[in-house]
């Protein structure tokens, strides 16, 4: 396969991972519509960015900004919780290992093995022409 199928793959696997996770957040906070709306918004948002981020090397920052963002608000929300409840520390911190194993740490090597691709996919093009 071509550089460019595996990034597609990689940002496919990404995407789903958001869609994922911002949905199922979103349900057990406000319920299954505003789950199934949210998990539409980061679709629509991930689509529009991944086509300004194909716009050349700089323009990696669209790429980032939605990642970050989608991981990183379901991240700071489980921590605030962390700090905020009267549950023993154990519970709370056995709490955040799903998130982090099956989302964060996840979303972050596919996140670096992508940027790698891009990297060597606009190197590969730089040569070609």
């Amino acid at each position: 396969m071509s550089l460019v199928i595996h990034r597609k793959l990689l940002l496919t696997a990404l995407i789903c991972l958001l869609l994922y996770q911002v949905g199922t957040w979103i349900t057990v906070v406000a319920g299954a519509v505003w789950g199934a709306g949210a998990a539409l918004i980061v679709a629509i948002v991930s689509y529009f960015c991944a086509r300004l981020a194909k716009r050349g090397a700089n323009s990696t920052l669209w790429f980032i900004l939605p990642t970050l963002l989608f991981t990183g608000v379901p991240l700071c929300i489980t921590v605030w919780r962390l700090f905020t409840t009267e549950a023993d520390w154990m519970d709370a911190g056995l709490d955040l290992v799903p998130l982090l194993v099956g989302f964060a740490v996840p979303v972050t090597l596919l996140s670096v093995v992508y940027l790698d691709l891009r990297k060597k996919t606009l190197l590969a093009d730089a040569r070609s022409q």
